[in-house]
């Protein structure tokens, strides 16, 4: 799948001057925002993305498909470059895919009408990073940021059994990554690794 060029949008802040930067949007700085539906879901994700990515800047990592699994080498990506380096264990796409097709997971794919053998959506994906830190005694939690409403960018919390979105901090391993907004709209999306710019991220790129 090819990468598709970053974009950089944002309804209050002036656009990073680094061609390669992205921004989400702070809608909080719209009043005018404050009525769409699910706006305190929002502001905790908003909260928790700004204090992980300042002011919003982000950059997007090349992130492999291969065999439409983009959304197991996404999160690999991001866990390497937003943990310390020092930071254990890291999870392999080999551990995600079998996750993907553990018990567990089908079970919660069926009960949600779900079949497919790849290509995941943002909710299973969520689902396997979540138990993926449940087998390795931590709580983790997926964030995603993408383009919604005229292709701003925002993140979305999404919930998992082991952390819910309005849970503090302390304890859960929270991870982003960035999805082109189809996996959200019920299509085929592609998801990629993210990191902060400046290099203050931990680990090497790998896919």
């Amino acid at each position: 799948m090819v990468e598709p060029s970053p974009k950089t949008t944002s309804t209050t802040a002036s656009p990073p001057s680094h061609p390669h930067i992205s921004q989400a949007s702070d809608i909080l700085q719209d009043p005018a925002r404050a009525t769409i539906p699910r706006y305190r879901a929002y502001v905790h994700a908003r909260n928790r993305f700004w204090t992980a990515f300042p002011d919003g800047n982000f950059i997007r990592l090349h992130t492999g498909s291969t065999n439409l699994e983009c959304a197991f080498y996404a999160v690999v990506l991001s866990m390497a470059h937003q943990t310390p380096s020092s930071f254990e264990p890291q999870p392999a796409v080999d551990e995600l895919r079998e996750i993907f097709f553990s018990t567990v997971l089908a079970g919660r794919n069926e009960s949600a009408g779900l079949d497919n053998e790849n290509n995941l959506g943002a909710d299973q994906i969520a689902a396997v990073f979540s138990e993926w830190g449940r087998g390795k005694g931590l709580r983790c939690q997926l964030g995603v940021v993408t383009p919604v409403d005229d292709d701003d960018l925002v993140p979305v919390m999404m919930n998992t059994p082991e952390a819910d979105k309005s849970d503090p901090d302390e304890g859960i391993v929270r991870v982003w990554v960035y999805n082109d907004g189809w996996s959200l709209r019920g299509g085929m999306g592609h998801f990629e690794g993210i990191k902060r710019p400046g290099g203050e991220e931990g680990g090497e790129e790998r896919v």
